[in-house]
C-alpha cells in the first residue's frame, strides 16, 4: 500500500508542478489567474488568496490545474473569452511552453541529487561491480570495486575492449592488473571455454565513480536530461518502426509494476548496506515520469501544450488571430482523441 501511494504522490506532484509552471509563468506576463487548484474539482476548501488567486484545495488529488481570470462569461451572446485566450500569441506562447519545461527542470534537480550524492561515471576506466561465486575471478582473488588497468599488458579503458580480450582467449591464462585502494597487484586466471550463463571469468563491469560538486552536479543533470529528451522524443519513430506498441506504450498498471521494481530495488540496496542507503532507482523513476510528461506535452497535437505552442508561432507568423471558439472546438475534439487513447493503452493492460 505505502508504494502505491508514493507512485500516485509521484504522479500527482509531477502535474501540479508541471501546472506550477503554467502558473507562475503567466504572472510573469501579467496574465491575471482566477484560481490555481490542488487536486481536481469538487473543491474542498479554499487555501488562501494572493495577487487576486485563489489557491484551492481539491476532492481529486491527481495533479492541479490553473484556471485563467474569465474576462466574458458569453451572458451577452458573445464568445466566452478568458485572461489567456485574449492575451497576445507571443504572452500565450511563453505560458504553454513553460509546464513542459518546469517538467524538465524537476529532471534536471533530480539528476543533480543524484550526481551529486553518488559521483558521475568514469567512462575511461572499468571497475568491478560483482563476482560469480565459484568462477575463475573469486579463485583469482578478484574483489568488487577493483578497477582492471590492463589484461595481458594491454591498458584497459573500455568494457567492450576487456571483453574482446577475455574471449579471445577462452581456456588459455590471462593475466589482469588491478587497482584496489592504493595498491597495484596482478593475477593470472584462466576465461572458461565455453563460457556457462555467469560469463568466461564470472564478473559484472561497471565504471568508478568519482565525486563532483553541485555546479558540476548540475551540469551533468543537464546534460542526463538533454540525452533523456531526445531518447523520449525518438519513441513515435521507434514506435512505427517495430509495429508494436505493446511493448513500448505503458498504461499506469505498467507504470505501476515499474515503479514497483524500481522501489523494491532501493529497498534491498538499503537492506544490504544500511550506511549507504539512497533511493536512486525511485529518484530515476520519478525522472522518467516528468521528461516523459514534459516531452509529451510538447506535441503538436490540440489540447497538450503543443498544440497551443503550434497556434500561437501560426498566429505570430501569419499576424492573424484564430477565434476562440475555433480554438475551443478544436481543442475539444483533441481532448476527446487523447482520452480514447489513453483509455484504449489502459485496458489493453488489463484485457489480454
Amino acid at each position: 500500500m505505502t508504494t502505491l501511494l508514493m507512485f500516485i504522490a509521484a504522479l500527482a506532484v509531477m502535474i501540479l508542478l508541471h501546472e506550477f509552471g503554467h502558473f507562475i509563468a503567466a504572472k510573469l506576463v501579467g496574465i491575471p489567474i482566477e484560481e490555481f487548484g490542488i487536486g481536481f474539482p469538487p473543491r474542498l476548501l479554499t487555501l488562501f488568496e494572493a495577487g487576486g488567486t485563489r489557491f484551492t484545495l481539491n476532492a481529486i488529488p491527481l495533479g492541479g490545474f490553473v484556471r485563467p481570470k474569465v474576462l466574458n462569461d458569453g451572458e451577452d451572446g458573445g464568445e466566452v473569452v478568458d485572461a489567456l485566450s485574449a492575451a497576445p500569441p507571443q504572452k500565450q506562447l511563453v505560458v504553454a511552453i513553460a509546464g513542459p519545461l518546469m517538467n524538465l527542470l524537476i529532471a534536471v534537480i533530480l539528476y543533480a541529487v543524484i550526481f551529486a550524492h553518488q559521483g558521475v561515471p568514469q567512462t575511461d576506466k572499468v571497475m568491478i561491480v560483482d563476482v560469480a561465486p565459484g568462477s575463475p575471478a573469486e579463485e583469482a582473488g578478484i574483489l568488487p570495486h577493483d578497477v582492471i588497468v590492463a589484461v595481458n599488458g594491454k591498458p584497459v579503458n573500455d568494457p567492450a575492449m576487456l571483453h574482446d580480450e577475455i574471449y579471445a582467449h577462452l581456456g588459455e591464462p590471462i593475466t589482469m592488473t588491478l587497482a584496489r585502494g592504493d595498491q597495484t597487484l596482478t593475477v593470472t586466471l584462466t576465461p572458461r571455454n565455453p563460457p556457462p550463463e555467469t560469463g568466461a571469468i564470472g564478473i559484472l563491469m561497471g565504471y568508478p565513480m568519482r565525486s563532483v560538486s553541485w555546479p558540476a552536479a548540475v551540469g551533468w543533470g543537464l546534460r542526463a536530461t538533454a540525452e533523456d529528451v531526445v531518447q523520449v522524443a525518438s519513441l513515435p519513430v521507434t514506435l512505427l518502426k517495430k509495429h508494436d506498441t505493446n511493448a513500448q506504450l505503458l498504461g499506469y498498471k505498467g507504470m505501476y509494476e515499474v515503479f514497483q521494481q524500481f522501489r523494491a530495488a532501493d529497498v534491498q540496496a538499503a537492506e544490504q548496506a544500511p550506511q549507504d542507503a539512497f533511493p536512486v532507482n525511485t529518484l530515476v523513476f520519478f525522472i522518467m515520469v516528468t521528461v516523459s510528461l514534459g516531452v509529451f506535452n510538447l506535441l503538436p497535437l490540440p489540447a497538450l501544450d503543443g498544440g497551443r505552442i503550434a497556434l500561437s508561432l501560426a498566429e505570430i507568423v501569419t499576424r492573424r488571430r484564430v477565434p476562440v471558439s475555433v480554438v475551443n472546438a478544436i481543442n475539444l475534439a483533441g481532448f476527446v482523441l487523447l482520452l480514447g487513447l489513453l483509455v484504449l493503452i489502459n485496458l489493453r493492460e488489463w484485457i489480454p
